[in-house]
């Protein structure tokens, strides 16, 4: 784990992280709706929680790495998949500049050089690689002076440790797990394909002057995704058939889109300044 830090401008701000784009078999119409709404957003930024692109499952790429002795066919799939993840990369370039780095998932392409293609996406949009688990500090600036007037704690993964549950109780279940191994403000999960925030309050003492309880709020996120799991078919007797993921074991149908969390920070203690001065933050969910 390389844990980061990413400047946000004080005030308010507007965080649209996204998982499973599954490009190319991904929706394109929702992906380029999303790349608008976070170019377009007061302060926007994101981050990519992996499987951005549809490649190979873990076992089957370890099935294809396991035979060495056509190099030929290798190269030719490397290309191929070398391709879309160029055409992503063109489709992301508007708001490079706003994402925070991009989460390995369990689906994507190990080229023939060792690197995958999560890392060749964060080469052409110049963006951080963050592995498959990132703990990144959000710094707040001021934006007259430079000063960081507050910051919070965010942890991304892409799967969360777990598979999730087949339940929705499950699911939110396996995301507020993380808090076990990592304290933070915000936990970004994606993977199952659910698109859902749940909101905790925690008491907590105030850093600063006299002590004095405090209410502490934590976010879990599940980042929904890009993919659809069923699709409109009729299948025969008279001809091949190859129904989606989501009908072959009979899951709910995905949920597309994303989360958007609108953060505001404000003074609690508007007449105390520099080291006094205690903030408050307020983060609003919506879909």
């Amino acid at each position: 784990m390389n844990p980061i830090a990413w400047d946000v401008p004080w005030g308010r701000s507007t965080f649209m992280p996204a998982g499973c784009l599954h490009w190319p078999v991904g929706e394109k119409d929702l992906l380029r709706q999303w790349v608008r709404s976070v170019a377009e957003a007061e302060n926007g930024f994101t981050i990519l929680m992996g499987d951005a692109l549809d490649c190979a499952r873990t076992h089957y790429r370890k099935h294809i790495r396991s035979y060495q002795e056509d190099e030929n066919s290798q190269e030719a799939l490397d290309e191929w998949h070398r391709k879309d993840v160029r055409d992503l990369a063109k489709e992301l370039e508007p708001i490079k500049g706003k994402i925070i780095g991009a989460i390995s998932g369990n689906h994507y392409w190990q080229f023939m050089d060792g690197t995958t293609s999560d890392q060749y996406l964060c080469q052409l949009l110049g963006i951080r690689y963050l592995g498959p688990y990132a703990a990144i500090r959000l710094d707040f600036r001021n934006q007259t002076n430079g000063r960081v007037m507050h910051h919070m704690t965010m942890v991304a993964h892409h799967n969360g440790g777990s598979q999730g549950g087949r339940t929705t109780g499950g699911d939110v279940n396996a995301a507020l797990a993380m808090e076990r191994a990592f304290e933070a403000d915000i936990y970004l999960v994606s993977h199952t394909h659910r698109r859902h925030a749940h909101k905790e309050t925690i008491l907590t003492l105030s850093s600063k002057g006299k002590p004095a309880v405090r209410e502490r709020m934590k976010v879990f996120v599940r980042t929904g995704a890009f993919l659809k799991g069923f699709k409109a078919d009729s299948p025969t007797a008279n001809a091949p058939h190859f129904p989606g993921y989501a009908e072959l074991r009979a899951y709910r149908p995905t949920d597309l889109g994303w989360v958007t969390l609108n953060i505001k920070l404000s003074q609690v203690n508007p007449k105390k300044a520099g080291k006094q001065a205690e903030f408050r933050q307020d983060i609003q969910v919506s879909y």
